[in-house]
């Protein structure tokens, strides 16, 4: 009998979900084993200024991406501190992560389709709506890219969605602008501090957190009102673990259902006798999905309980709490108008 072709495009999805569902049980689920072995979990990150990665006078990884390692520890260890931090730049990243040198990469890196489908990790969630802007010495006089008077220079770091947005605006709209790249994260920020460039491109959170740290006067720079990309920002981890992939999207995931019912690091032991069907899931009172991901019952309350919500993370990092005071903006929660949001826990 021959298959119509519309047959034929139904029967293709339904192999494909086979395929995956016989790789969840497969000998390639090990990231967490070698975890549990190790008793640590390993977490990739990149250098990314003040709020969002780097290291304080006491050599403690500090920011919004290491927090969010802090709560991915303490949903599969119980500890948050039970962590090794492994520092790459945009050139190692995604080779580290293959290779396996650290469990999750996270770190102000772009989801895109070239990384998604072309480099065999996964993107689990975004954790971070970002935009790729400007920061520019004050004395240049500009407030935009269009109100630049004759040529500009624009430092920028080689091998990333940057550099490739960044050419993009040059070949359409600004060929005014001369690229000078750097490969190093360093030499790009050292370069531009120094005078080498009028202009720095990078995510605009990035840009504010140098501008804080590096600055030796940070009224000496202005940050641009040009935003030239969409930038979606979260962990990404190997394709061939799905186990692990989940866990680290629903430890994510956690953290935004707290702050979206109101629970705190402070309030989360209140929150146990709360009467809230989807608050009782998350916290392990009813139905253990912990079970479900190979970890600890309570895996959410002890994210919830070391580290904080979504907001108490953003918050201290980069928010009102921080000496950033980024509002929330897109990073806000749906129900505020923002894109952070949450599948149901069910």
């Amino acid at each position: 009998m021959t298959r119509s072709p519309s047959l034929l495009r139904r029967m293709i999805p339904a192999a494909a979900v086979l395929g995956l569902l016989g790789s969840y049980g497969g000998s390639e689920a090990q990231t967490l084993d070698r975890i549990y072995d190790r008793g640590l979990v390993s977490c990739g990150l990149v250098y990314a200024g003040q709020g969002i990665a780097e290291v304080d006078a006491d050599g403690r990884w500090t920011g919004f991406f290491p927090d969010l390692c802090r709560a991915l520890s303490a949903a599969v260890l119980g500890d948050a501190e039970a962590l090794e931090f492994v520092q790459v730049d945009f050139v190692t990243r995604f080779d580290a992560l293959r290779d396996e040198a650290f469990d999750v990469l996270m770190s102000n890196t772009t989801w895109t389709i070239g990384r998604d489908v072309g480099l065999g990790i996964g993107f689990t969630s975004t954790t971070l709506y970002d935009g790729q802007g400007f920061l520019a010495h004050r004395s240049l006089g500009v407030e935009r890219l269009g109100d630049l008077d004759g040529p500009g220079t624009v430092c920028v770091h080689s091998n990333t969605t940057t550099i490739e947005n960044l050419q993009d605006v040059v070949r359409t709209q600004y060929p005014n602008l001369e690229i000078r790249a750097y490969e190093s994260n360093e030499a790009g920020y050292d370069a531009f501090f120094a005078r080498s460039c009028d202009l720095f491109t990078t995510d605009q959170s990035s840009l504010i957190g140098l501008r804080a740290s590096r600055a030796s006067d940070p009224m000496d720079f202005i940050l641009l009102a040009d935003l030239i990309s969409r930038e979606p920002l979260g962990p990404a981890v190997r394709q061939c673990d799905p186990e692990w992939f989940d866990i680290v999207q629903w430890v994510m995931y956690a953290l935004i259902l707290a702050e979206e019912h109101g629970i705190t690091s402070a309030n989360v032991e209140d929150a146990l006798g709360s009467e809230v069907p989807e608050v009782r899931r998350l916290l392990g009172l009813d139905d253990d999905f912990g079970a479900m991901m190979r970890l600890p019952r309570d895996w959410a309350y002890q994210a919830i309980l070391q580290v904080g919500s979504y907001g108490e993370v953003f918050d201290r990092n980069l928010g009102q709490g921080s000496p950033l005071g980024m509002p929330r903006g897109l990073n806000d929660l749906w129900t505020r108008g923002g894109l952070i949001y949450a599948p149901p826990l069910r």
